[in-house]
């Protein structure tokens, strides 16, 4: 009965252990995603602002 038990508990740790890995790739993911669709915006901007002085 106890390696029954051990092998619940490595079984918890190996899922709770991939789901963090998971949730870690895609917040990462998301992150890279979101900073490049906000960069291309910013570099026409100072072009726009440069304009003026121009």
């Amino acid at each position: 009965m106890p390696q029954l038990d051990i092998v619940y508990i490595l079984m918890i740790y190996l899922w709770a252990w991939l789901t963090l890995t998971l949730l870690t790739l895609k917040i990462k993911t998301l992150t890279l995603a979101t900073k490049m669709k906000k960069q291309p915006p910013l570099y026409p901007q100072p072009t726009t602002l440069s304009t003026p002085w121009t």
